[in-house]
């Protein structure tokens, strides 16, 4: 069964966007407490990004983001702020990297994940760096643990909208191509680029990844914590007016 579309939330071509709160939560990348969506990896594991903990800070928002595998689980600390979206492991790219079963040690990450609203519109581009040394878990090499440090370069660009049809649903989105080069630190190595494409839904945020016209990712559920309150509220609100109409009318 597919969800129903989300409403479309309109990117914003000024500045207001930046200045606004209305910054946080971000629309393509909503820093929501309870937040949990699925996806389709590959032809067919899951894989859950949730969010957890999130907290209104003097810049906008913080929270955890993490992301079950398999039996393997990873998470890196999340902010939202006026300029856009930075996590601790520099995107869905390092959270997955910490979910792989590899001891992950971030060196540097610079940049946003995902710039500020008014910058998520056709024609608009950024760039983020993650270095990192990764170490095969213990155990699982004999004991032998070589440190590999790498660099990951991105350079994004908001290629323009689609409606995009996954297992979840229809959603009007933004297609953005990534390019992404990574560095090794050995003398002579010489970096390697990938081209990808994600499309991130308002109010949901990634709904789908594609590299070399392969479907890596795709959305096929998307739950929320805000539903069984909002349930839990109406409930209550249809007590309360029942309550009241019996109180003017004791015989009915």
């Amino acid at each position: 069964m597919g969800a129903s579309p989300t409403p479309e939330v309109a990117p914003r071509s000024d500045t207001a966007a930046v200045e606004s709160p209305a910054a946080c939560p971000h629309p393509y990348f909503p820093l929501e407490d309870g937040l949990k969506l699925t996806y389709r990896a590959g032809r067919s594991s899951e894989l859950v990004l949730s969010t957890r903990g999130v907290t209104p800070v003097p810049e906008g928002l913080k929270g955890v983001v993490a992301v079950d595998l398999k039996s393997r689980h990873g998470e890196t600390e999340a902010t939202c702020t006026p300029e856009g979206i930075r996590t601790g492991l520099g995107g869905l790219e390092g959270t997955l990297l910490s979910a792989s079963g590899m001891d992950v040690q971030v060196v540097s990450a610079e940049g946003v994940v995902v710039p500020a609203p008014a910058r998520m519109v056709p024609g608009g581009t950024w760039k983020n760096s993650l270095s990192v040394k990764l170490q095969p878990p213990a155990g699982k090499t004999g004991g032998i643990r070589p440190t590999i440090a790498t660099t990951f370069d991105k350079e994004a660009t908001v290629v323009g909208e689609e409606e995009v049809t996954v297992a979840a649903g229809t959603f009007k989105a933004l297609k953005v191509k990534n390019i992404t080069t990574a560095r090794s630190s050995r003398p002579g190595a010489q970096g390697r680029s990938m081209e990808s494409f994600l499309w991130f839904a308002p109010g949901v945020g990634i709904i789908k990844l594609e590299t070399a016209g392969s479907t890596d990712l795709e959305l096929l559920k998307v739950e929320r914590a805000e539903a069984p309150r909002a349930a839990s509220a109406a409930g209550k609100g249809k007590r309360v007016k029942k309550a009241l109409a019996e109180k003017k009318d004791p015989k009915g």
